[in-house]
């Protein structure tokens, strides 16, 4: 096991409890542990973690874990790590689940519609478009005894990210790559899809993640990180240390992509940095609580600072959610900030449509990988 990796643990867990009795967030946001609990931790803390498996067994308040959530025909369409696609329309208080013939394994949103891609662990996989009401099948892909991990839409095109494949779906065409190393299955909390390049953002939780860069040309993975102090755990972007859970280009510079970090654990931990082909930098963070560094820092960052758990932008705005609010935020690092809003629970899901940009709702998924609390999904409305 990678000695930084444990070292990282226990460092987390001896600062953790010297402030457990800290103050609690709303909603249930980055709860403290109590000592207890904390030291059973620490004794724990330098076992790996298990396999991440895209769909999980049901039971009974699993609707909560939400890997997926997005706007489309007039709906808030979620997605659970048990493969159930549901949906909830604004104004009323039900929650609708779908009835398609196979658990959903992911989701996004394609020429103003919902896709979901299913049959995850079987020997193909079939893509599945919403239209006037209706489900159809768009295409059918062959696993070739690949694991699905993931699925990304643009204007144009649909990409499925596999442990060996890149996979292109352009109308009737399948364009596959190669990827120049096997990728090992885990929870891909942020794919983004550029004209060239392929990158998906790993919440690996208290283990990290970080992010990966593929070439859609030659299936080349790169690894894009930076520890600009030298220190365990130093960022801006750190694999064994930085969970990534947002990707999305940023709107005044073009080619440059902006990353969300985000882990609730004791204490929480996050930033934004800013990427630009192999150049990293911290874009925005922002101290959390009321004594934001405890007493311990990490180069220039308090050890706490607001996670970070999703990204969008308009035509020139750059949107950030974190534990504590939703951040407008501006090429000079300088951000307004507006307070999360007041959740309604509709079907065992915490939500709210409350703003005119976004919806927002909460997850539990993150529980599966640090422990914490619900966090925040940032949904446009488009």
């Amino acid at each position: 096991m990678d000695i930084m990796i444990i070292r990282a643990s226990i460092r987390r867990v001896q600062s953790a409890i010297s402030v457990l009795h800290g103050r609690r967030a709303k909603a249930g946001l980055a709860r403290p542990l109590s000592t207890l609990a904390s030291l059973l931790f620490l004794g724990g803390a330098i076992v790996p973690p298990a396999p991440a498996f895209a769909i999980e067994p049901g039971f009974p308040g699993q609707e909560a874990f939400l890997t997926r959530a997005i706007f489309a025909d007039g709906r808030l369409w979620i997605l659970s790590d048990a493969g159930t696609l549901s949906s909830v329309t604004e104004g009323q208080d039900t929650r609708v689940v779908e009835a398609l013939p196979e658990k959903a394994f992911d989701l996004c949103v394609f020429d103003r519609h919902p896709m979901v891609i299913t049959g995850a662990d079987g020997p193909e996989w079939t893509l599945r478009r919403r239209a006037e009401g209706a489900w159809s099948v768009a295409a059918t892909i062959k696993a070739e005894g690949d694991l699905l991990l993931a699925m990304d839409c643009a204007a144009n095109r649909v990409t499925l990210l596999t442990t060996r494949r890149l996979i292109d779906l352009d109308r009737n065409r399948q364009n596959t790559v190669m990827l120049s190393e096997t990728l090992s299955r885990g929870f891909v909390s942020a794919p983004y899809g550029t004209p060239d390049q392929f990158f998906l953002g790993i919440n690996a939780g208290e283990w990290g993640g970080g992010l990966r860069r593929i070439d859609r040309h030659s299936g080349k993975v790169t690894v894009i990180e930076h520890n600009a102090t030298g220190e365990l755990c130093g960022g801006p972007l750190n694999t064994s240390c930085d969970p990534v859970t947002g990707i999305v280009s940023v709107p005044w510079k073009p080619g440059c992509i902006a990353a969300a970090v985000g882990l609730v654990h004791f204490r929480p931990h996050g930033r934004v940095v800013e990427v630009c082909g192999d150049q990293v930098k911290r874009l925005f963070y922002k101290p959390y609580g009321d004594k934001p560094s405890g007493g311990n820092t990490k180069g220039d960052e308090p050890f706490s600072a607001v996670a970070f758990f999703g990204l969008t932008r308009d035509a020139d705005t750059l949107w950030a959610v974190g534990i504590d609010g939703i951040y407008r935020i501006g090429p000079d690092g300088t951000a307004q900030v507006v307070p999360l809003p007041r959740f309604k629970e509709i079907g065992g899901i915490n939500l709210s449509f409350d703003l005119p940009e976004f919806v927002v709702v909460l997850t539990n998924v993150n529980q599966r990988r640090s422990i914490s609390g619900a966090v925040p999904i940032l949904v446009p409305r488009r």
